[in-house]
């Protein structure tokens, strides 16, 4: 069976499944053809829960988005009203004035990625 190219990420559940399955003794190896990975990927899984002790979802690196799930659907929600609307106009009808919101760009990329183009 070939696997696929790139890192797998695994599930909380699964990580946690693979650090008892190690408790017992059972060797990586073993667990490796049990999960279908690598067992760079059961080792590093191993090193992690031993340095954290415990299994955590670790924040993946990279600018934190400005606009929230909320904002997003806020954007949206203007377009469909009238898809005519630029960019300026959902800027100025979603931002408060007292909240910096997203930029014009960002909004465009936010109705982009929606499937919205225009």
């Amino acid at each position: 069976m070939v696997r696929p190219f790139g890192k797998t990420t695994f599930t909380v559940d699964v990580r946690k499944s693979i650090v008892r399955g190690h408790e017992p003794g059972a060797h990586p190896k073993i667990l490796e053809t049990q999960f279908d990975c690598s067992s760079s990927q059961i080792y590093r899984i191993l090193k992690n829960n031993r340095d954290d002790d415990g299994v955590v979802h670790r924040q993946s690196p990279g600018r934190p988005r400005t606009t929230s799930r909320d904002m997003d659907r806020n954007i949206l929600r203007a377009c469909r009203e009238d898809p005519r609307r630029t960019s300026t106009d959902i800027h100025v009808s979603v931002t408060s004035p007292n909240d910096p919101g997203p930029s014009r760009r960002t909004i465009r990329r936010r109705l982009q990625v929606a499937g919205l183009h225009g």
